[in-house]
């Protein structure tokens, strides 16, 4: 136990030295190394049982795309997703099915249908939706030195790299997911009502915003 215990130490102060910007800037440093299961991130989609509708603006370079979001999940495999973007006279400017093993266009405006453009969002929407970690993983736990009402995770994604995951602690209401490093790097901030994409060195953005259910 005792030799369990220096080995911990010494895995954490080597994680203190090299703290991710996201924690440093929040005051933040490692407390525990644990096995974590997806359900420990909760991801919020995975309870959707309804398509969610957000308007949508996507900035990339000096290109401007804006519409309806529509995200839903598929019936014929487990967290399984559909993403359509219309503009608002119904044209479609991208149409994606995504789960954790496949990413499938089914159909894309030109501005967009490029490679790199293709697999950032890749990326981004399985970070978003947290089908880019396995069911069991190993994560780092970080809290606040002084208290500030938030805590995150370093979590491995199933492709090697990591997710930076930041919620609030009185609520667990999922604020900031970040990862990626340099010119890939995606900062991806949450409140209540919307989500900002944002990939700074791509020059590319996309801002959703939830639109009220309809009435009935």
């Amino acid at each position: 136990m005792v030799k369990k215990s220096v080995i911990l130490m010494v895995i954490l102060m080597g994680l203190v030295g090299c703290t991710p910007q996201i924690f440093n800037k929040s005051g933040m440093r490692p407390t525990t190394s644990v096995k974590m299961h997806r359900s420990n991130l909760m991801p919020v989609y995975d309870e959707y049982d309804a398509a969610r509708y957000y308007m949508a603006q996507v900035d990339f370079k000096d290109k401007n795309l804006s519409g309806i979001l529509a995200l839903s999940k598929e019936s014929d495999a487990p967290r399984r997703f559909r993403m359509v973007m219309m503009t608002p006279f119904g044209i479609p400017l991208f149409d994606f099915s995504l789960s954790q093993d496949s990413f499938i266009v089914n159909s894309c405006v030109e501005q967009m249908n490029k490679k790199i453009v293709l697999n950032m969002l890749e990326r981004d929407f399985k970070a978003l939706l947290m089908l880019d970690v396995p069911e069991t993983f190993p994560g780092v736990v970080y809290m606040p030195v002084k208290p500030n009402g938030r805590w995150g995770y370093s979590v491995n994604t199933r492709k090697g790299g990591n997710n930076y995951i930041l919620y609030e602690r009185e609520n667990g209401v999922l604020r900031v997911i970040q990862n990626g490093g340099a010119l890939k790097r995606m900062n991806a901030a949450f409140d209540s009502q919307s989500a900002v994409i944002d990939h700074p060195k791509l020059g590319f953005k996309m801002t959703l915003t939830l639109m009220p259910k309809a009435e009935e």
